[in-house]
Parts: C-alpha cells; sequence; structure tokens
C-alpha cells in the first residue's frame, strides 16, 4: 500500500568491506562506487502512472489482495476504486476522484487492479477465460460485496471451476468447486462499510459510480461532461449515513493490517501496541517494479503473513527500521493473493496456501518472478544454489529461463544505479536470509545452553545493515576480553575484564545494550554476555564478542545401566536410568543426542559417554561411560551365520523364548500347536491364565494351559472342534498364519498393507486352504510373510526356526 507524496529518505548506502556472519553481505562494494545522494527522492507510484494524476498528494493507496480481503472484513468505512493504468478509462478519470475526494475531506481511496500484475490481461481475476484464478474474483464478490446487484446495469459475469485435492496418499479426495459472480466494469469506485444495511437487508456497498461517461466531445474534453462525472462521485460521498461519515474521513494506515494478519496467522500477538506505527508498507507485484525501476535508496522484505519465518522477523524488521528513522519499507509476497487459500478461517480442503505461488518452477505466472530477478536483482545471493535449486520456466520459443530461489523473509538494500568494485551492476547492497520461528526467535529461548541466539543474529545483522544508510563504516569486534564466572548461581561477582568506555555489553536475552564505564564490568551473574565497540560518527557498531560466565554442572550422572542388544548389528540396546537433563554419544563420535526419561533405546552396541547437558549459565559436566553389549546366543545350534539367527536371540533375550535344552534351540524341530500359542501370547505380553475354569478339554497341566486358557477367552484361539485344540499336534504355516492373523485383530495389531507383494505372484498361492486366505493375503501384502523361491508352502510343517522369524518381523 503506497500513499502517494514525495518522501526524503536519510539514506547514503556504502558497502561495507566484510562479511559479518549471520548477516549476509554481497561483499563486492565500496563507498567509492556509490553514487546514491543522502537523501532518495520517492517518486509516486500514481504519478509514474497515470498523467492524468498531476497531485503528488494524492489520496491512492495501492491494494493487494490479501489487504483488499482484510479491509473488506474489517470494521470501518472505506472508498475503493477496481482499476488499473492499464485501463484508459481509469486513467481519464483518476485526476477527478481525487479531486472530489479531496475536497470531502477523504484521506485514503484504496485502488485495487484485477489484474494482478498490473498489466497482462492473462492475470486478471475478473475474466472467466483466466479460470480457475478467476476464482479469487468470485469469492471476493461473493463473500464481502453482497449488494452488487443493486449497484451495477451489466448482465456480465465471472466463473470459475476449480478441483482441489485434499488428504494424503492414499486417501486423497478431489473436489470440483465451482462460483459465478457478476462482473465489474472498471473503473468501479465504491463507499463500503460492512455493517451498512438497507432497511433489514445487508448493503455493505453504501454507493458506488461504476464505468464512466463519455468525457469527451469531438475528441476535446468537454468540461460539462467532467462536471456531471465528479457530480456523480460527490454524490455517492454524499450518500454515507451520517454516523458513517467519520470513518470514510479517518486517516488510514498499515497499522491495522499488518498488524491483524500476522497475528491472525500466528494465533497470538506478534504486533502489539508498542510496535505502532509499523512502517512495513504492502506492495502490489506492478508497484514493485515501479520502486525497482526508480531512482535512489530502498529497503525490502519479501515475504507476509502466511510464513512462519517472515512472521519470526516482520516485528524486528520494522523495529529496526525506525530506530534507524526509514520511513517505508516495502513488503511484497512472491504469492499474488496473499496466500488467502492458507488462512486460518479457510476450511480444510477447500483451498490451497500456494495457489498464487509465483516462486515456484511449473507455478502459472513463475515468469513474473523469474524475469522480475533476472531484470533487477542481478547480484541476488540465495541459500539455495542456483544450479540445483531454482526457479525457471521456458518462453514461447521454449527457451528456458533460470532464476535464483530465494527464501523468505528475504531482507535487502536496494539502489539500481549502484555497482560494485570492478564497475558491474550490484543493486542489492546488503541481504539477510535466515530462517527462524516466531519462538525460536524470542531472546529468551534456549537452545543447547545458550539464550537469545537467533535474536541475536538477526537483530545484529539488522542493526549493521541499516547502519549502512548511514554511511556508517565498519569497526572491528572487540578482543582481549576474559571473563570470571560468578561463584554460584545466586551470587554477583562475575566479571569482564579488558572492556573500555568505548565498548557497550548486554546479556544475550536482553534487547538493549548498555555503556560499558571502565575496564572492567563487575557485578555480573552467570549467564552469556554480548560486548562490542559502539557505534560513533561515521561508524557503525561492531560485531559482538560473546563471553560466557558459566558455572560448572554437578559431577558426572550416576545410577546408569545398560540392557544388552541382540546381536553386535541390531539396534534394541539401552540405557537405564536416564533423564531429559542428560545427552549422551557412542564413544569416537563429536555429536551429543539428547537423552530420554526413564532410558534411552535403539542403541547399538558400544561404549556411550554420558553427561548433563549444557544449560543457560552452565558447562555440560563430565561424562559417566556406561557399555551396551550384545546377548551372545546360548544355543549352539545357531550361528550367527544362520538366516534366522537374529531373530532366535532376540526372542530368547527378551525371554519370548527359550531352547529345548540349555544350549539347543532345535530351530529345525516342527512346531507344535501349543509352543506357538505360547510364543504368540508372550511375544504380544499377554498375561497366561492360571487355575482358569474355562480351558480347552485337552489343555492338560504344563506349560502351556494357561496360555491357551488366555487364548480361548480372547478368542484368539478356536480349535479344531468339540473344545479340542490339539496342542501337541504340529502345526502347519497356513494354521500358524491364521492364529497370528486372528491374534493381530484381537489385538488392534494387523500391519498396515502396503502392497509389498500379492498372492497372485506366488506359484502355489491356489493351495492355500478357504480358511486361509485373508490371512495369507494380509500377511503377505504387509511384507510380513515373503515366501521361499515364490512359493508360501501354506501346507508345509512351520519349523521352530519359521515361527522365530515371523514373530521378529512383527515385533522389530
Amino acid at each position: 500500500m503506497t500513499k502517494s507524496s514525495t518522501t526524503n529518505k536519510a539514506l547514503t548506502l556504502l558497502l561495507a568491506a566484510t562479511l559479518v556472519l549471520p548477516f549476509l553481505h554481497t561483499n563486492q562494494a565500496s563507498a567509492a562506487t556509490s553514487s546514491a545522494p543522502i537523501n532518495s527522492t520517492y517518486t509516486s507510484y500514481f504519478n509514474q502512472k497515470y498523467d492524468n494524476l498531476v497531485d503528488d498528494k494524492n489520496v491512492f493507496k495501492t491494494t493487494t489482495y490479501h489487504e483488499l480481503d482484510y479491509l473488506l472484513d474489517s470494521e470501518g468505512t472505506y472508498v475503493f476504486l477496481f482499476g488499473g493504468a492499464w485501463s484508459k478509462d481509469t486513467q481519464a478519470v483518476v485526476g477527478y476522484i481525487n479531486e472530489v475526494a479531496q475536497a470531502k475531506g477523504i484521506k485514503s481511496v484504496y485502488n485495487f487492479d484485477t489484474r494482478l500484475d498490473g498489466a497482462n490481461p492473462a492475470t486478471d481475476i475478473a475474466d472467466s477465460a483466466n479460470n480457475p484464478i478467476s476464482r479469487r474474483y468470485v469469492d471476493l464478490v461473493n463473500k464481502y460485496l453482497t449488494n452488487l446487484s443493486t449497484q451495477i446495469k451489466g448482465s456480465e459475469s465471472v466463473t470459475y471451476s476449480n478441483d482441489v485435492t485434499s488428504g494424503k496418499a492414499p486417501n486423497l479426495v478431489t473436489k470440483t468447486l465451482t462460483g459465478t459472480a457478476q462482473k465489474i466494469q472498471t473503473p468501479f469506485l465504491f463507499v463500503y462499510n460492512k455493517n451498512n444495511k438497507s432497511g433489514a437487508a445487508n448493503a455493505p456497498i453504501i454507493s458506488s459510480v461504476e464505468g464512466i461517461d463519455a468525457l469527451l466531445t469531438n475528441g476535446v474534453v468537454d468540461k460539462a461532461k467532467v462536471d456531471a462525472y465528479k457530480a456523480k462521485v460527490s454524490a455517492a460521498f454524499d450518500a454515507v449515513p451520517a454516523n458513517l461519515k467519520a470513518g470514510l474521513q479517518a486517516d488510514q494506515n498499515n497499522n491495522n493490517y499488518i498488524a491483524s494478519s500476522y497475528n491472525e496467522f500466528a494465533g497470538e500477538t506478534i504486533f502489539g501496541e508498542a510496535d505502532k506505527d509499523i512502517v512495513l508498507d504492502p506492495v502490489t507485484y506492478d508497484e514493485l517494479n515501479g520502486v525497482l525501476k526508480s531512482e535512489g535508496n530502498y529497503v525490502f522484505l519479501f515475504g507476509c503473513s502466511w510464513c512462519p519465518n517472515t512472521r519470526a522477523v516482520a516485528k524486528y524488521v520494522n523495529e529496526y527500521a525506525k530506530k534507524y528513522n526509514v520511513t517505508k519499507v516495502y513488503n511484497w509476497d512472491t504469492k499474488l493473493d496473499g496466500g488467502i487459500g492458507g488462512t486460518p478461517d479457510v476450511p480444510v480442503g477447500t483451498d490451497s496456501s500456494n495457489f498464487l505461488q509465483i516462486r515456484a518452477t511449473g507455478a502459472l505466472f513463475s515468469d513474473r518472478y523469474v524475469d522480475l530477478v533476472n531484470t533487477y536483482l542481478t547480484n541476488i545471493e540465495t541459500l539455495y544454489a542456483k544450479a540445483s535449486n531454482n526457479v525457471s520456466y521456458k518462453d514461447a520459443n521454449g527457451v528456458e529461463h533460470v532464476a535464483n530461489k530465494l527464501q523468505v523473509p528475504y531482507f535487502f538494500i536496494y539502489n539500481k544505479d549502484h555497482k560494485d568494485a570492478q564497475g558491474k551492476p550490484a543493486p542489492i547492497l546488503d541481504h539477510v536470509e535466515l530462517m527462524y520461528t516466531w519462538k525460536d526467535i524470542q531472546p529468551d529461548y534456549e537452545l543447547n545452553g545458550k539464550k537469545g541466539v537467533n535474536y541475536n543474529n538477526y537483530i545484529e545483522a539488522l542493526d549493521r545493515a541499516f547502519s549502512e544508510l548511514q554511511g556508517a563504516a565498519e569497526q572491528a569486534a572487540p578482543t582481549g576480553l576474559t571473563g570470571k564466572a560468578p561463584k554460584s548461581d545466586t551470587s554477583k561477582d562475575g566479571q569482564i575484564s579488558g572492556t573500555s568506555t568505548a565498548l557497550e555489553y548486554k546479556r544475550a536475552e536482553d534487547k538493549a545494550y548498555a555503556p560499558v564505564t571502565s575496564t572492567s564490568l563487575t557485578g555480573l551473574t552467570q549467564g552469556t554476555y554480548y560486548v562490542r565497540t559502539a557505534a560513533k560518527a561515521g561508524f557503525k557498531p561492531s560485531p559482538s564478542t560473546i563471553i560466557d560466565l558459566n558455572l560448572e554442572q554437578p559431577a558426572a550422572p550416576s545410577g546408569l545401566g545398560t540392557a544388552a542388544a541382540t546381536t553386535s548389528l541390531s539396534l534394541d540396546g539401552k540405557i537405564t536410568g536416564t533423564t531429559a537433563q542428560l545427552e549422551y554419544k557412542l564413544s569416537g563420535t563429536t555429536k551429543y543426542t539428547a537423552a530420554k526419561a526413564t532410558e534411552t533405546t535403539g542403541l547399538s552396541t558400544g561404549t556411550y559417554q554420558v553427561r548433563y547437558a549444557a544449560k543457560y549459565g552452565y558447562n555440560p559436566s563430565p561424562a559417566t561411560d556406561v557399555v551396551i553389549a550384545y546377548t551372545k546366543s546360548a544355543f549352539v545350534d545357531v550361528p550367527e551365520s544362520a538366516w534366522h539367527h537374529q531373530a532366535v536371540n532376540f526372542l530368547a533375550a527378551n525371554k519370548i523364548a527359550g531352547g529345548t535344552d540349555e544350549t539347543h534351540f532345535s530351530p529345525n524341530d516342527k512346531l507344535t500347536r501349543g509352543q506357538f500359542i505360547t510364543l504368540l501370547l508372550k511375544a504380544y505380553g499377554i498375561a497366561p491364565e492360571e487355575n482358569a475354569k474355562d480351558n480347552f478339554a485337552d489343555a492338560g497341566n504344563t506349560y502351556y494351559t494357561p496360555y491357551l486358557a488366555a487364548a480361548k477367552r480372547l478368542n484368539i484361539a478356536g480349535g479344531v472342534g468339540d473344545n479340542q485344540f490339539a496342542p501337541n499336534q504340529s502345526i502347519s504355516r497356513e494354521e500358524l498364519f491364521t492364529l497370528l492373523h486372528r491374534s493381530l485383530g484381537v489385538l488392534n495389531k494387523l500391519p498396515k498393507g502396503n502392497e509389498a507383494a500379492t498372492l497372485s505372484s506366488f506359484t502355489d498361492a491356489n493351495q492355500i486352504a478357504g480358511f486361509a486366505q485373508e490371512a495369507f493375503k494380509s500377511l503377505v501384502e504387509s511384507g510380513i510373510l515373503t515366501g521361499d523361491n515364490a512359493k508360501l508352502n501354506p501346507q508345509n510343517l512351520s519349523t521352530r526356526a519359521e515361527a522365530a522369524q515371523v514373530l521378529y518381523n512383527l515385533l522389530k
């Protein structure tokens, strides 16, 4: 939104000679190459675009789609003009509208161009030929301009048909959404208040003037016809009820729109009362092009409220712009509709937040982004490498055009005439491209024992960038500083030595620096301090030197234990007795990982160092060494080379399966039905039922007896008839898998099918009995059952090794 005026900016842009992370600097120019005057003049967008508008203090403000949607849903009385500079009719009357508005004391007329790029008919949302983007016009009219039919004469309409897909594969749902709305003729001037009524009916459009009457007679402007048109405009303004006229004459600014849109998307307060007056000024694509073509120095922030990373930094960009007396930061969104389809009030599955994103290859108007970058931002540097992550399109001749893909928020300072030390164009003097969230950019946010790291990174980048607008030179970070931690976490006897009165300092979580008054800082509490050389005439503040005044943690952790891994290669070892305050690493590696409460699982064999992690004001503790071994198989008939070794070892280590004696597992022995039920219930932690009154008649009184009782009660096992289970009978593969499938269903643990294979891919699938078909299908499709040489061998008797492997596949 740009209110047309001539604005003087105290902006002198000098490119510094050094690169200080995380501030990203072009590092290509010197003060000698900058020809920008101290006071740059911004020429009004409307004066540039409209030949008949000579007043440089006119009432018009450009309006983005997202801002328009916000204003139409806001309290207050507003004047809108739909039309663009491409329209000869809008060109003809814009000066007269301005004249009448000023005479009526109206300070703001919001100009919205339905051609979202301000020029090309293909971007016109008020044209059915541009389906599906015509949805944006139709939805806007039907949601807000509900009495439009009483204001316009034409019968022409705008329609759309839009397919919207929601959900996640394989459960995708596609809906075809359609809509129709009456089409306005530009220019369309109207006065709006969402609460206005005509009788009992809603009438948000209070009054309007559509199109223009012929203003010429014999090719010459006819004063009488002009006066008649101005009388219509005057009558439209006079039609506003007395109780709504005060709002009509209010001075509009960005405070409400910027603050409300950012806070709404975030679901919390980002911009509060203390942040006003807001200097972030949303601009349209066409206005952005106009500014980039203009002489002078300009500050830009690309990004909008839909982006969590932009929400994180917008407050600080606004704060530091005001600190350096910058009155306007041009805020442009790469989504031409502002991501309206992703706003919190839009139902899921009815729209898309990327509907009009142009910063993506394959997007409808990606050429607008690519051409803008390649035309104006010729020395752009981005975190994404142009060679591997870019935006491209092919022109009508099949020629591919490629541009760097910037990430938002992208903050930069611009002068179209600036050149680097080699005399090459370098219009971007400085930029910052750092991705944070509102949570992790807070001054008191703690990570890895440090507070405010992201906050300090960003504000130092902004501080140094905005300092360049004053023509300030670099200063080196202070050296020779030493810190001494306080004696305890309650004492104030820490100090930093080697300081001077040229320095300033702050704690990491503080926002403001305080001056240093002597050769040392005393009376300090534990924590992290930032010390830098203060700004002075002609010089910007230096990068900060970071001093930690940390106390030592208590002694190394104690009370730790381990649980062995199943094998030397498996990841099922544990460290027990851990807490969330600890961290660990495998000996020989460098990176510590946060431990979990009670126990830390999923570990391989080896020696681990475990310590108390650093926290704010404290160094990490000394480490305690713990060793995770692996359970060597006690079974002489299960060598490590056996295909079932890991499965048998796992079941034995977890006390699910035992051997046939102390040293043998007998992997090739046939498995009995009683043995399998016992294995199955142990595997899933189902307790046996001792002394059960209801059991199978042949359950006997042995190790499997209570397990059969539990299986019968849970309807896992139905038996072979006549209340018999035949526990000592060998179990076939199809019986085993049927019992297994039924059990998993009862326990709600059936594996999800991913169609790893199908029954038809096995040559003996026709041999599967009817009762086992469902079980085999489920277990094959989920990848639990893989067969052998394209066979399932359903009628073969199961071995102990095969059963162990199946259970291991499910449990691992």
